[in-house]
Order: C-alpha cells, then sequence, then structure tokens
C-alpha cells in the first residue's frame, strides 16, 4: 500500500468509513464484453504536466468453474521515455458475475522498480472470506482467508461496481459505502457524491459528468487533507472519464483517451 497502485486505476483509497450497508444498484448494468478503455496517466507540478503510464481497461466474456462470467481487465505501464528512469508493470484481472458486479476471483501482479506484490484471491461468499495467496511488500508468500462483508471490491471490481449503482437516487453530498480489498487488508471507504459538472477532456472535448470525491489517506504521497475527485460520463454508460489526486508535491491525474464498443452511444460530450 505504500505505491500508487490504486491511484493508477483512478479510485479510491479513503478514510475508513462508518456505514456498512451495500448501496442500491441501477439493475441493467451499464455495459457489455467487448468495451475498451484507454486512459493516460498525468503528474502535473506548476507548468509541468507529463504523461507518466497509460491505462487500458477491458471486458471480457469467460468461464470460470463451468460459468459464463465477466473477466475485467487493467493492464498499467509506465511511458516508454518514464520507464527509463521507473519501470512499472501493472496487471489486475477480475471475474464476476454477468448479472452483478460481485467479484468471484481476482489477480494482481505488480512490478514497480523494485516493488513487486502478487494476489490471487478466491472469494467465497457463503463463508464471507476470500481465500488469498499473496506475496508483497518482500514478506514473501501468505496462504490466509480475509473476513469480509457483503459490498467488497477489489482494483478492477470496484470500476464497474460504481458504474452500476443507482444514480438515479443521488443528491449531493450522499455517501456510498464501499468496502475494498488488497493484500492482506479490507479497507471500507466512502465515496461522496458532488453532484453534476462538465469538465473539458483533451481528446473528447467538454464532457457532462457525475462528480465524486473521497479524501486519500495519509502517508509519504498524501498530507491526509485533501480529496481526490473523480468524474464519471453523465450518460447510459457511466464511462470514468478522469480523476485528479493531489499529492504533497504537485497532483496524478488520468483522463480518458480512447473508448470502444460501449454499451450505448456515448452521449456525454457537450454539443
Amino acid at each position: 500500500m505504500r505505491r500508487l497502485t490504486l491511484i493508477l486505476c483512478a479510485l479510491l483509497v479513503a478514510v475508513q468509513a462508518s456505514a456498512q450497508n451495500c448501496f442500491p444498484t441501477s439493475g441493467e448494468l451499464p455495459f457489455k464484453a467487448g468495451e475498451k478503455i484507454r486512459m493516460g496517466l498525468f503528474f502535473k507540478w506548476g507548468a509541468v504536466n507529463t504523461e507518466v503510464a497509460t491505462g487500458d481497461l477491458s471486458l471480457t466474456e469467460s468461464a470460470l468453474n463451468g460459468k459464463s462470467v465477466y473477466k475485467a481487465s487493467l493492464i498499467a505501464d509506465s511511458a516508454p521515455f518514464f520507464s527509463v528512469f521507473y519501470d512499472m508493470h501493472e496487471r489486475f484481472e477480475t471475474w464476476f458475475a454477468l448479472d452483478a458486479v460481485r467479484p468471484l476471483k481476482y489477480y494482481r501482479n505488480t512490478k514497480q522498480g523494485d516493488y513487486r506484490a502478487f494476489n490471487n484471491y478466491i472469494y467465497d461468499w457463503d463463508k464471507k472470506e476470500i481465500h488469498a495467496d499473496i506475496n508483497f511488500e518482500g514478506r514473501g508468500q501468505q496462504i490466509l482467508d480475509i473476513p469480509i462483508k457483503d459490498c467488497v471490491c477489489d482494483i478492477t471490481s470496484i470500476l464497474y461496481y460504481v458504474r452500476s449503482l443507482d444514480f438515479s437516487i443521488l443528491s449531493p453530498g450522499r455517501k456510498i459505502p464501499i468496502s475494498f480489498a488488497i493484500d492482506d487488508t479490507v479497507f471500507d471507504i466512502l465515496l461522496t457524491y458532488k453532484g453534476k459538472d462538465s469538465v473539458k477532456v483533451k481528446r473528447l472535448g467538454k464532457v457532462n459528468v457525475w462528480r465524486f470525491s473521497c479524501q486519500v489517506v495519509s502517508g509519504a504521497m498524501f498530507d491526509g487533507e485533501t480529496e481526490m475527485t473523480l468524474w464519471f460520463s453523465d450518460d447510459e454508460n457511466r464511462v470514468p472519464i478522469g480523476f485528479v489526486a493531489p499529492l504533497r508535491i504537485g497532483s496524478v491525474q488520468g483522463w480518458v483517451k480512447q473508448l470502444e464498443n460501449l454499451k450505448y452511444p456515448f452521449e456525454a460530450r457537450v454539443k
């Protein structure tokens, strides 16, 4: 958790939340197999605004234990110039049901400079636990069971879970509780809806969005006093459009670069 892994997905390391009930979902999922989203990841400090990595998010139909499921993959790689100084490769994969974003299996393989992390989860919803095979921060392989509650996601499934929520009942200030698992820990987080807005995106122009925020955890890169902002498209797709997370020096940002095979026509662009 000392690295920037969570920020690379445009979501969500936040302070611990008190609420535990699942937020209502909208019913029909706003995505389909074949969807692809590419995001550019930037470091901004004053006049410096450098693209340091690219993140590719894709959704396919797969099989798990003889059942048809979705498989969501997120691959993040450092930009060629930046990799000379800091080589990064992240791969995250999650399998979840076709009718609801409830993760069934999760895989993580992280390489950031000399740092390595590996997660392999099997979700056991009957026993309310994750059967985890993990190795991170040089601790060696660990096999353990991690207790979970109903609304647990991981770094890939959380992107689809937020999109599946019932946005129609949101009002500014509404807080959405989500639990988030990574390595050997489950965090309870609060995502706060801020209202509708519009943002300018280099390749898309001005886009109507739903704006959310959460407070980042205090640590080496964050001071714990600032909020991370996230935007999702204000149309039926609810695509992750961008995020901004302030650092102690500058900020890390992610902005969508390319959208392919969305379930619905992309109608969030301001005309």
